[in-house]
């Protein structure tokens, strides 16, 4: 297989991947504590949607998530062929590349700073390469609008009549229909504190993406609520965008989650004091939730936010990764800026030192299955054909604060659709950053909490 073919059936794998099933009847004791005994099956149907079975966080606001291209969205406008995953891995790694961009410039102002300028503009030019969506009401009376969720960006913005150019097939906002609808005008003091210089008749906005993607529009209070929700949000500043470039598979715009002052989270902290938390679910054919305040589960165990990450940003200090039960098998020595924790990044991203080292221990302890040769991007792959069962080695990731979170198995490789090839879903950085990817954050709880600055991680709070 040429390495550009298999790294289009991989990233196709990537959405396919269902966890595979663990089979302790015969492992030893060792294997048990340190690897997964997998059962290498066919590929499971993706047309079926799967609820999650977890019940939700008492006392919380949440709000289903699923993947844009699973049989879970009703907005979906493709089941995502083979050419839409080489573009997704491009999304990704511009994503990945304006993450090292905001690293390296010390003097990154604010989000807000970013908006005060005589150019209409706002973005940190940070491609949403998330494909993980929520449906939230906008509006009077409400319409249920898709938005892919994003905890690298911040405005909240959805696609409005009467549009120069909009996503087709998915829903359109329409601001004359709505009683809450406030668009804001230049002399606006919102509009001045966020628009320095602004002298049009209205408040616009451009949020540009490092993709050439882009969301024209202009800037308005409205109402955001939730479907079980007996109360709504009133008077959330969003974009109104009547001009879109770029693609769309299912979502209508972002509902932006970052640490900025007009993220969703800080609009609504005298509600939810800055929490909110979120689970992935292992496959695409499954739903996750997106929950906003609640109790904080005993389970789960908090690293800081990095006192050097850019202000929007959510970025804590990775201390380490043990492959099969070797601790530390990385220490903190190889990660020497602060990890960014991203909803949008689909890979984990690790400096050359770390991938290296977690590289070359899985493959001693994969030595028993024939590695395929060499792929430019994902390096470590393996022909299970000859295999009913094998058994891989746990990973862990390690954070500051004392916190190890165990990959969930389905987290760990990347299986070709159609064959019995897995590759490890790990990827090389050169660079002193790292990524901590959205594959490897599956069917954990993870939990932003804003007012305490601190990140937490909690297993099995989706399926």
């Amino acid at each position: 297989m040429s390495s550009k073919s298999l790294l289009s059936f991989v990233i196709y794998g990537f959405f396919l991947l269902s966890p595979c099933n663990s089979l302790k009847d015969n492992a030893d004791e060792e294997t048990r504590a340190y690897f997964h005994t997998l059962k290498i099956n066919s590929l499971p149907s993706t047309e079926v949607c799967k609820e999650s079975s977890k019940a939700l966080n008492e006392g919380s606001s949440s709000l289903k998530l699923v993947h844009r291209f699973g049989p879970c969205n009703p907005h979906r406008t493709s089941t995502a062929p083979a050419s839409s995953f080489n573009e997704i891995l491009r999304r990704d790694k511009l994503r990945v590349d304006s993450i090292i961009q905001a690293r390296r410039s010390m003097n990154l102002t604010s989000s807000v700073e970013h908006m005060k300028s005589s150019v209409p503009f706002y973005g940190l030019s940070r491609i949403t390469a998330s494909d993980y969506i929520v449906n939230v009401g906008i509006g009077t009376p409400k319409k249920e609008m898709p938005l892919i969720f994003d905890t690298g960006s911040g405005l909240i913005w959805t696609q409005c009549k009467p549009c120069k150019a909009c996503y087709p097939k998915v829903p359109v906002f329409d601001p004359t229909k709505s009683a809450s609808f406030k668009g804001l005008p230049c002399s606006s003091k919102l509009c001045q504190s966020i628009r320095k210089g602004c002298s049009s008749p209205k408040c616009t906005y451009l949020t540009a993406y490092v993709d050439n993607s882009s969301s024209t529009g202009t800037l308005a209070t409205e109402t955001i609520s939730f479907s079980h929700l007996k109360y709504d949000f009133k008077n959330i500043l969003i974009g109104c965008s009547d001009q879109v470039s770029g693609e769309s598979h299912g979502q209508s715009g972002i509902m932006g989650l970052n640490r900025s002052p007009i993220s969703f989270a800080s609009q609504t902290a005298n509600i939810y004091d800055k929490l909110f938390s979120y689970c992935i679910p292992s496959t695409p054919g499954a739903t996750g939730h997106l929950t906003f305040g609640g109790k904080v589960p005993n389970d789960v165990r908090f690293s800081p936010v990095s006192k050097t990450a850019p202000s929007s940003d959510y970025d804590i200090k990775m201390t380490g990764i043990s492959v099969g039960g070797r601790k530390p098998l990385i220490d903190a020595s190889a990660f020497k800026i602060a990890s960014t924790i991203d909803s949008g990044a689909v890979l984990t991203r690790l400096p050359p030192k770390a991938y290296s080292a977690l590289r070359s221990v899985f493959r001693e302890m994969m030595k028993g299955y024939p590695l395929l040769d060499q792929d430019d991007f994902l390096d470590t792959c393996y022909d299970f054909s000859n295999y009913s069962t094998v058994a891989i080695p746990s990973i862990s990731v390690f954070f500051e604060g004392g916190v190890e979170m165990d990959i969930d198995v389905s987290g760990i490789m990347l299986q070709v659709p159609g064959s019995k090839v897995y590759c490890l879903a790990f990827a090389e950085l050169d660079d002193e950053v790292s990524i901590f990817g959205n594959f490897q954050q599956k069917t954990y709880t993870v939990v932003f909490d804003g007012a305490k600055e601190r990140i937490g991680f909690a297993p099995g709070g989706c399926d």
